[in-house]
């Protein structure tokens, strides 16, 4: 499986960028493996058919690929074999903690029954680098909202692993349960394994 995390073609989108950077130079790979996308601040929209992010590709709205129908391709889920991909849309849909995506995202994890779920969508809820989540003026307080009221849900309903784009850099967080605000206010508590991801760590 093939999960894009958003900016999915540089600068702004446009068919021409996708053609360039994205449908030919991986046509081989795009043949023989499923590609699951979510929507980035460069993956523009534009009027008329056929030339944006959400003409390039298909996303399962009705619940074709596993999950509860979303009725939008803006967010989505789907099941590759025992684990369950919840994509989230941090760009263009309401973050409210009421709102239709966070509600819907509700209940497609409580009707979840696979034993790993990773859920993925654009801005990250904690970075320090070429953006900094600590500070809501950055990325139109994408960051902020998507820790401050995505997060609780993950928690509460088991989702094992959240992978973001946005920030030009690789980070990597301890594995954390119940960090919602700043980076200051990490507590020794919050911290369910203070591991490195490496096997002696």
């Amino acid at each position: 499986v093939w999960l894009m995390l958003g900016d999915n073609a540089y600068d702004a989108g446009t068919d021409a960028e996708y053609t360039a950077g994205l449908f030919d130079p991986y046509a081989v790979q795009l043949r023989k493996t499923v590609l699951w996308t979510t929507r980035g601040n460069h993956d523009v929209l534009y009027s008329g058919a056929g030339n944006d992010y959400y003409d390039h590709f298909t996303r399962p709205a009705a619940g074709q690929a596993g999950g509860v129908v979303s009725g939008t391709e803006a967010y989505y889920s789907f099941d590759h074999g025992n684990v369950h991909c919840v994509c989230l849309d941090s760009e263009g849909t309401s973050r409210a903690v009421s709102g239709a995506m966070l509600n819907w995202l509700r209940l497609d994890l409580a009707a979840n029954h696979q034993p790993w779920t990773i859920a993925f969508w654009h801005h990250p809820p904690y970075t320090k680098g070429s953006h900094d989540s600590d500070n809501d003026l950055d990325s139109g307080a994408r960051m902020g909202e998507m820790r401050r009221n995505a997060l609780p849900i993950l928690d509460s309903l088991g989702v094992d692993l959240v992978l973001t784009g946005h920030s030009h850099s690789y980070e990597r967080s301890m594995l954390l349960r119940g960090h919602y605000g700043t980076s200051g206010t990490l507590a020794p508590a919050m911290i369910v394994d203070g591991g490195d991801g490496s096997p002696p760590g």
